[in-house]
């Protein structure tokens, strides 16, 4: 399978405004602690139909909750997918669970596998109800259905089914390597490479050593980056932007329009993460008013090796939709200028239009405030203001 040509160049990322369509309705989740990382502030929990969400929580809380422990957590639903608990509570323990992942590594002795943005091992035993034929048999994007044992910290696989396949996965790890072509991302001492599509530029703030989210598409043993994000300390940060893989193999996107024409649309997940463009297939209904800064939450499958558009929905964001940032202005010319948020997000471009002027003494290093909206589908410069108090 090729590249996913959908991720096409982008020449400047814009930030997601504060809390735009951020969720604010309380969720209830309650399972067992299948996986914990301490790096990442997270529990990994199986519901009782196997479903695996990642919550994030407290130092604390992560502190005293064990593997095998029975929990109830409350808090807000993540546009990654996580659960950002407020609170946590015990109910017990459970000596076996179930759960629904998918393979990212297959080895003969364990599996890493992907649930809810996590990564995880599973240990394969000689007792584990897998033919030999079968372990060798399990590759990337294969959807298992496993009865895990909990004892002593580990994950012990008794049983794993085979239910189904994904060409897309999201899972977490740190970035071990990086270079222009592709990333080396290490979970659980496995690495994977996850190449990089032509013309996709990271964010900035993704460096060597980052712990990071990797939604990808795969293709026989090749993983391709589909979006990637900076794993924010859920219990602080609250909503950082990202996309996620639901149940349904489908990837979720909740963002900000960063451009559109009649083939594509390119959406923007949050400050810390790459934008997402998708295919938009003949027939397909926009909705009425989309343009740059729109926000929006969509959906997509890969069609013909090509992520591909099958859901979009306006949010309310309770404003006009414009775009604000403080920052150093980091290239200029005659028709944009790009301006670096203060704090070390994403790239904001924004297009000048005819006839603004510019601040006196606007360079490349200035310290700007910058804001601006949808012009015919293009984020466009409204006002600019030099930290001196000079104006455009």
């Amino acid at each position: 399978m090729s590249k996913l040509i959908a991720l096409a160049a982008v020449v400047g990322a814009v930030l997601i405004p504060t809390a735009a369509g951020a969720a604010t309705t309380a969720t209830k989740l309650s399972g067992v602690v299948v996986s914990k990382e301490a790096a990442r502030h997270t529990l990994v929990v199986a519901s009782s139909h196997g479903r695996v969400t990642t919550v994030r929580t407290t130092a604390h809380a992560l502190r005293v909750t064990r593997l095998g422990t029975r929990i109830s957590a409350t808090g807000t639903k993540l546009a990654d997918g996580s659960l950002h608990a407020t609170s946590v509570r015990h109910s017990g323990t459970a000596k076996h669970a179930r759960i629904r992942v998918t393979v990212l590594k297959a080895h003969r002795t364990n599996l890493l596998v992907a649930g809810g943005g996590s990564t995880f091992s599973i240990r394969l035993n000689k007792a584990t109800h897998v033919t030999a034929a079968a372990r060798a048999s399990l590759k990337s994007g294969d959807q298992i259905e496993t009865e895990v044992e909990l004892a002593h910290g580990d994950l012990v696989g008794d049983t794993v089914q085979t239910v189904g396949s994904s060409v897309l996965i999201d899972f977490s790890g740190k970035v071990a390597a990086m270079d222009a072509t592709s990333l080396t991302i290490s979970s659980h001492d496995t690495s994977t490479v996850v190449a990089i599509p032509d013309g996709v530029t990271l964010p900035s703030v993704v460096q060597v050593g980052s712990e990071v989210e990797i939604v990808a598409s795969i293709s026989d043993t090749t993983l391709t980056l589909v979006e990637i994000k900076i794993d924010g300390d859920g219990a602080t940060s609250g909503d950082d932007g990202g996309s996620h893989v639901g149940g349904d193999s489908v990837v979720h996107v909740e963002g900000f329009v960063t451009s559109l024409d009649s083939g594509s649309i390119t959406i923007q997940p949050g400050d810390n993460a790459s934008p997402v463009t998708f295919a938009i297939p003949d027939g397909f209904t926009l909705p009425a008013g989309l343009g740059a800064g729109s926000t929006v939450e969509a959906r997509g499958d890969v069609e013909s090796s090509v992520l591909t558009l099958t859901r979009l929905e306006l949010q309310s964001t309770g404003d006009s939709g414009d775009v604000e940032t403080e920052g150093t202005v980091t290239a200029l010319d005659s028709g944009s200028i790009t301006i670096q948020p203060a704090e070390d997000g994403t790239p904001l471009t924004f297009a000048i239009p005819d006839g603004f002027v510019l601040p006196d003494g606007l360079q490349v290093g200035s310290v700007v405030d910058a804001k601006g909206g949808d012009v015919n589908s293009v984020l466009t410069l409204t006002k600019l203001e030099m930290q001196d108090g000079s104006d455009g």
